[in-house]
């Protein structure tokens, strides 16, 4: 976006100074220098790259603290523990684990990229142990791989 007004021009929405630095941020409909567009709660800075600004009840809040006053928690698909809406959290289907529980539910080895595994219910199991443990169990289903061991929020 390029402005036409001079940025000496412009008022920081949070220290109400004029705003003389080559860079700035826009956010909610006013101008802010970098170090001012801050997260109410943390004071952690919101205008570094990759950093989301969330707008809610007249406050501005990192994803963190956003998540913490208004997301929703749930349960762990393993341990049935309380997964906190901030946690990192890795999927499978409709199954959400803490990743500390994303395991193999025979051996206790974590998962990395590219592993196959299996899921019987809420149990995952590695290759080295599916036959033993279909075998136990008696039955036979497909294998999952793990895509990618980025860990997903809820």
């Amino acid at each position: 976006c390029v402005l036409q007004i001079p940025p000496s021009l412009l008022t920081c929405g949070g220290c109400q100074q004029n705003i003389g630095d080559r860079y700035f941020l826009k956010a909610i409909d006013q101008y802010w220098h970098e170090d001012c567009l801050s997260c109410d709660l943390c004071g952690c800075r919101l205008g570094e790259v990759g950093r989301r600004l969330y707008y809610k009840l007249g406050r501005k809040l990192c994803r963190r603290d956003y998540l913490r006053l208004f997301g929703q928690d749930g349960l762990c698909a393993s341990c049935e523990k309380r997964i906190r809406a901030y946690e990192m959290t890795m999927r499978v289907k409709d199954k959400v684990y803490h990743l500390e529980c994303f395991k193999c539910a025979a051996c206790q080895k974590h998962f990395c990229v590219g592993d196959r595994y299996l899921l019987i219910n809420s149990d995952i199991v590695c290759e080295q142990d599916i036959y033993e443990w279909t075998k136990i169990n008696g039955m036979i289903t497909i294998f999952v791989q793990v895509q990618k061991m980025i860990p997903h929020q809820i």
